[in-house]
């Protein structure tokens, strides 16, 4: 059995591949694999990825209105114009 720093032969590498695969993810070490003596592809262990939350969506939640006083009005023109356009739908829902 070769040490895992020392490279691979690619017979040996098919022979032995998932044992091999299970000493990278135990140990961390790298392994080079050759073929005829010139390197040609390297096992690495995967690293944990932190999954980040996707960005649409992402603020979902975090808008709290305390008191309707909190809000900043808008002229009355832009509201009626804005309330012109605005129909609303069967199941409540506001619409443009």
């Amino acid at each position: 059995m070769n040490p895992l720093h020392a490279p691979v032969g690619a017979a040996e590498f098919k022979a032995r591949c998932l044992q091999i695969m299970d000493q990278v993810k135990e140990t961390g070490a790298e392994v080079t694999i050759t073929k005829h003596g010139h390197p040609v592809a390297k096992l690495v262990p995967v690293t944990a990825q932190v999954s980040r939350p996707p960005l649409l969506g992402s603020c979902k939640g975090s808008l709290i209105i305390l008191d309707d006083d909190d809000l900043v009005p808008s002229t009355a023109d832009e509201w009626t114009d804005w309330e012109a356009k605005v129909e609303q739908g069967p199941d409540g829902a506001l619409s443009l």
